[in-house]
């Protein structure tokens, strides 16, 4: 007999788990339950979820609540019979009305090791803090955001190459590969979760638009993470003769001149950003309304960039 499960999710990251439930024989995916249509872009059209878009492409009814917790909400997702609820990567808080529905519980994938990193950016806090591994942990829910027990977890490197865009798509492949099991060992086995250690947890919290703006009296170490961290959305910026240019890839350099932060310097083929230790090697650039290009060919279509201060 299948295991019915209602799945919650909005973001990329739940895509290619949704699509391994969904063909996987021991499982019957009853609902998609995703966040309502939202403007996007310069013309603030409405656009679907990823998730929405891929329960459509797999042919499973799509539910979008404007709040999950609503009584009209709850009553829908109950109508779907499910055993399980999965969820990952929503964007809404569970109350007790959903957490208390199905017999074994609502499980929600979390893109960290946990109790490291709760809260709504695990994969961008990684890379900001520099951390040498990453992963995810499959938990039972619980009203307390990300403070339930942890059924299992799963380990992967990072990479010195790697940036949000390659560490979100590393980690939505471990999940797809890893948690179909895990839930199938929690009802048929009873599998057991195991207590987080409270006393070590940090949290992290919604990335916003404004964080990508690059103060160069931080350390290159630091900006270069940040460069890593931030890629895709809302990605890293800073300013030169009034307009923005966005930082698409860059990495530390060990320098140490005295120019003040923000200054940029050539070395031979390098293009450097002094900052307050070291120096950031900028390899990929954007000016506003251009399109991206390497830094080499950024300064040879603006030689008055090498000696100028950004900021």
């Amino acid at each position: 007999m299948k295991i019915k499960i209602v799945f919650i999710g909005t973001a990329d990251i739940g895509a290619p788990l949704l699509q391994t439930l969904s063909l996987d024989k021991r499982f019957e995916v009853k609902l998609v339950v995703t966040q309502i249509d939202k403007p996007a872009g310069r013309k603030m059209e409405l656009k679907a979820s990823p998730i929405k878009l891929k329960a459509e492409e797999l042919g499973l009814t799509v539910f979008q609540p404007e709040n999950i917790n609503f009584e009209d909400s709850i009553k829908q997702i109950k109508k779907a019979g499910a055993d399980m609820i999965v969820l990952m990567a929503y964007g809404q808080i569970l109350k007790s009305g959903i957490l208390d529905m199905p017999e074994y519980g609502c499980i929600n994938v979390h893109a960290s090791l946990l109790p490291k990193h709760r809260g709504a950016s695990p994969v961008q806090q990684s890379l900001l803090h520099q951390d040498s591994e990453t992963g995810i942990s499959i938990m039972r829910m619980v009203k307390k955001m990300d403070t339930g027990p942890v059924y299992a977890e799963s380990k992967m490197p990072i990479s010195n190459d790697d940036n949000a865009i390659s560490l979100l798509d590393k980690l939505s492949k471990l999940t797809a590969e890893k948690t179909p099991d895990i839930l199938f060992e929690i009802v048929e086995d009873g599998l057991e979760a195991h207590h987080q250690d409270h006393q070590h947890a940090t949290y992290c919290k919604k990335i916003h638009k404004t964080d990508g703006a690059i103060d160069w009296n931080e350390s290159a170490d630091s900006i270069s993470a940040k460069v890593r961290g931030l890629a895709g959305w809302p990605g890293t910026h800073t300013f030169w003769e009034g307009k923005r240019i966005k930082i698409l890839s860059a990495q530390s350099y060990s320098y140490d001149g005295t120019e003040k932060p923000g200054t940029i310097i050539q070395q031979g083929n390098a293009i450097l950003v002094k900052c307050k230790k070291d120096a950031l090697l900028l390899e990929e650039m954007q000016m506003e309304g251009k399109k991206p290009v390497s830094a080499s060919e950024f300064v040879k279509g603006y030689k008055e960039f090498i000696g100028s201060v950004v900021g």
